[in-house]
């Protein structure tokens, strides 16, 4: 049994006090008592003055609402934080009490991951009764945390970095859980969890190898029987979604091809919409734009922007190109292989007044040539403005992130 350099104690029983303060050996007990005993508690604690405890008490308004002793445990938890301690040098020892106040603490307690114990007084079994043992001294002993056990405890952390897309972080999380949690089931879901984070980190940062591996992984955690019809509902569409991102990333490696523009698409939008990053994504929708005028020449004409052989461009597009920019230049930054890929294609670009002003936007940013922080409103209107130019809606499909539920 570890020591706590702070207790709090549920007290009903005077001795209940001696016994904390002498197992545990905590510097600091908040008592948490009915009026009824208070006094009895309070000349306990004056005789164990010498231990060098510094003892506060605090009284129940209701000994028999549970929200009453939940609120006592917030306040006294929230008052020892206050003083410097941290949440895992702080025990809860719920022996006393009127059962609604047991219960009550041990819920906050469980809901803010604060370690429990309890002092278990041995007994036995006479002429169909239970009485004490008198031979055998009184033990404290942990209790479980039974939503720790579960992973529930900070499932809800985990899944909230997850749908910020904050991946690393949230693997971190699903990683504690893995080693706390019990259950053959929930070993499965959780470690499929910390795969799939692991997983959607690599993609985010084009490590596409690692990403296919650890999700393919994470497939096979979350394809495992299950017998809970909740998990067996979200494994399976957290595995289905999984089973359509495989041939995407397939096609991500080598050769530029309309997957890798639409996957720089999707890394924009998670930059853009779930985190806030107005930025740093609009850096990656110029150059999802650029991708996408790259892939159109090389897949429509032949042509590779980063070495073009203006002899294979006929004399028509070339003149009309040379009026434009006045020069054939070997390699094609965004402006000029935009304006290729319309003379070649023969699209009017009635557009091109909205995407200077975007271009304009982008290039005054701090990721790009200036100072100016892009905006909300920006971002967003950059954000619609290339998905309505790059379409291709089935192949996004593929690309798009799962988001997750809690439990």
């Amino acid at each position: 049994m570890r020591s706590a350099r702070a207790l709090i104690l549920l007290a009903s029983r005077p001795e209940s006090v001696r016994i904390a303060v002498e197992k545990l050996r905590p510097e600091r007990m908040g008592i948490i008592s009915s009026q009824e005993v208070l006094e009895a508690i309070v000349l306990r604690c004056v005789e164990l003055k010498g231990s060098g405890v510094k003892f506060t008490y605090h009284l129940v308004d209701s000994p028999m609402e549970i929200s009453d002793a939940f609120g006592r445990f917030e306040r006294l938890l929230s008052e020892l934080e206050g003083e410097g301690y941290g949440r895992d040098e702080i025990l809860l020892d719920a022996t006393g009490g009127t059962t609604p106040m047991r219960l009550g603490a041990a819920l906050a307690a469980m809901t803010r991951g604060v370690g429990m114990v309890h002092q278990r007084v041995p007994q036995q079994y006479v002429d169909g009764d239970w009485v004490r043992d008198e031979s055998q001294g009184v033990e404290v002993v942990p209790m479980e945390n039974p939503l720790e056990a579960t992973g529930l405890l900070r499932e809800g952390q985990a899944v909230e970095l997850f749908n910020r897309r904050d991946y690393a972080a949230a693997a971190l999380v699903f990683e504690d859980i893995v080693g706390k949690v019990s259950g053959v089931e929930r070993g499965h879901y959780y470690r499929g969890l910390l795969l799939l984070s692991e997983g959607y980190a690599a993609w985010d940062v084009a490590d596409y190898a690692r990403a296919l591996e650890r999700l393919r992984a994470a497939r096979e955690e979350l394809g495992a029987g299950f017998a809970d019809p909740e998990l067996s509902e979200r494994a399976g569409e957290l595995a289905g979604r999984i089973s359509a991102h495989l041939p995407f990333l397939g096609k991500v490696r080598g050769r530029l091809s309309v997957e890798n523009v639409v996957d720089m698409l999707e890394n924009a939008r998670r930059r853009i919409v779930d985190q806030g990053r107005y930025d740093d994504g609009v850096a990656r929708l110029y150059r999802c734009v650029e991708m996408y005028h790259q892939w159109r020449l090389m897949h429509g004409h032949g042509i590779d922007a980063g070495g073009v052989d203006w002899e294979e461009v006929s004399e028509e597009v070339r003149e009309r190109f040379r009026r434009e920019v006045g020069e054939l230049p070997p390699v094609l930054d965004l402006t000029r292989a935009r304006l290729l890929d319309g003379l070649l294609s023969g699209e009017e670009r009635e557009d091109d007044a909205v995407f200077r002003d975007l271009l304009r936007q982008r290039n005054r940013s701090i990721l790009a040539h200036g100072l100016e922080p892009i905006g909300e409103r920006a971002a967003r209107r950059f954000l619609e403005y290339v998905e309505d130019m790059v379409g291709e809606g089935g192949v996004r499909s593929a690309a798009v992130h799962a988001t997750l539920k809690g439990l």
